[in-house]
């Protein structure tokens, strides 16, 4: 079983806001049917609130591209820094219309541009000393220090961006947070290689460095990284190579056999293929993928299979989709969720992750009640019956060993995960920002198999 991961802001994260509010409705009835839900369409706090700080994150990156001059640095990065003046122009434009249609004032969050924040700041602003250096440099030195200023400024996009994704409601905010997410997520990985291996490294990683990853699964000695740059496969020495041609970002990767694996996402350097990828499958470990069903219609964002049965959470409208022969589905309402997983023996039963704690559905997600009892959870894994597994927002690992009515705490990670899983032998894998961890003992310690940062 593989999880899938949403990446939030590092700093600033609050359990109440940690992901989209209401899940299966407000009721904590088990019988509360989720499809019942509204649509999300009135703007709360966290979209005018994300809003207006894209439009001042978008300024200041507009202000970066304006200062790339017309000689002395290479051809490629002149034609990136065009691009990000071409797309976030647009997209101020955008939010401000947005603003003013729900009644707000466009004006910044803050008032003060980037005078009020400092380099390394979570939501990767540049501080106006950090600008100043900036223009001061010139070729080669200049490169470098864009590159990696826009790489720190775009991460700090994308958290801003899977902040209101989590806790949005305007579905055109949602949107364009998606959007935003998917084009700076390929202009980091653009990047990095314009640096030669990754921000700061300029050649010195011979392995694989992920900029993100969407979902783990492990078998057969090896364990499968579902990246935003392609699937990978690291052996337990620790060898990363690609399990096949594709390099798509792979969302919702999970295993359903041996060799055999579900996915969803976006391509990256293949044209033939519509933006959002549907339901992939692959029968020879990801050497190879076939469309089944919803191409160009569905991202799916998390996803897991047990017996005939398929579910899907689908990124663009929040909703819960089963199915149980890959190519018909049946729309279970939206289900505001961070992640599902089902039960090993009864694919009837799934639990989800939410905001409240723990849900769980015993009718193939129709309807939703709470796990009474358990703590918050981002991320869980449900690899044997009796034994559940999960990771808090704050990066703790924890452990049911009789279904989730009562749960132990075990190591700290030290950072919230991207992605978990718990293989067939009990070994729990966990990906981190610049590493891959594994334990051997249920969670209790980890140890590197593999880093890249």
């Amino acid at each position: 079983m593989v999880r899938t991961r949403f990446t939030l802001p590092a700093a600033g994260i609050a359990v109440a806001g940690l992901l989209l509010a209401g899940c299966g409705g407000d009721s904590d009835d088990p019988g509360a049917d989720a499809s019942a839900t509204a649509p999300a369409s009135a703007a709360n706090a966290a979209d005018t609130d994300f809003a207006r700080q894209m439009i001042e994150h978008h300024a200041q990156a507009i202000e970066m591209a304006a200062l790339v001059p017309s000689d002395g640095v290479s051809a490629e990065l002149t034609e990136l820094a065009g691009a990000v003046e071409a797309v976030q122009q647009p997209e101020i434009d955008q939010l401000t219309a947005m603003l003013e249609r729900w009644g707000e004032d466009p004006s910044p969050s803050s008032g003060g541009g980037h005078e009020s924040h400092g380099g390394g700041s979570a939501d990767g602003m540049m501080s106006a000393e950090d600008m100043d250096a900036l223009g001061a440099a010139t070729g080669a030195e200049f490169e470098r220090m864009w590159l990696e200023m826009m790489i720190e400024h775009h991460r700090g996009a994308i958290a801003m961006a899977e902040a209101e994704r989590a806790e949005g409601a305007d579905a055109e905010a949602l949107a364009l947070a998606q959007a935003v997410v998917d084009a700076q997520e390929a202009e980091i990985a653009q990047m990095e290689a314009m640096l030669g291996g990754g921000a700061g490294a300029a050649g010195a990683a011979a392995a694989p460095a992920f900029s993100h990853i969407h979902g783990l699964g492990a078998a057969d000695g090896l364990l499968y990284v579902a990246t935003h740059e392609g699937l990978y496969e690291i052996s337990a020495a620790g060898e990363a190579v690609p399990a096949g041609p594709d390099d798509h970002d792979f969302m919702g990767f999970t295993m359903t056999g041996a060799g055999e694996f579900l996915a969803s996402g976006h391509p990256n350097s293949r044209t033939d293929l519509p933006g959002d990828l549907g339901l992939l499958e692959s029968a020879d470990g990801g050497a190879s993928w076939v469309s089944r069903s919803l191409s160009g219609e569905v991202d799916f964002h998390a996803l897991d299979a047990k017996g005939s049965m398929v579910y899907g959470w689908s990124s663009g409208t929040g909703e819960l989709l089963s199915s149980t022969d890959r190519t018909t589905w049946e729309r279970l309402g939206q289900v505001p969720l961070a992640d599902l997983t089902v039960h090993p023996d009864d694919d009837q039963t799934l639990l989800i992750t939410t905001e409240e704690g723990p849900r769980i559905s015993a009718d193939g997600g129709r309807t939703f009640g709470p796990l009474d009892g358990a703590p918050v959870l981002f991320l869980a894994d449900w690899p044997r019956a009796a034994e559940l597994y999960g990771v808090t927002p704050d990066g703790a690992m924890q452990y049911s060993a009789d279904g989730g009515t009562t749960w132990d705490e075990r190591g700290a990670l030290g950072e919230r995960p991207q992605a978990i899983t718990v293989g067939a032998d009990g070994s729990v894998y966990a990906a981190l920002e610049g590493s891959i961890v594994v334990s051997a003992d249920g969670g209790d310690t980890f140890a590197e198999l593999y880093a890249w940062a």
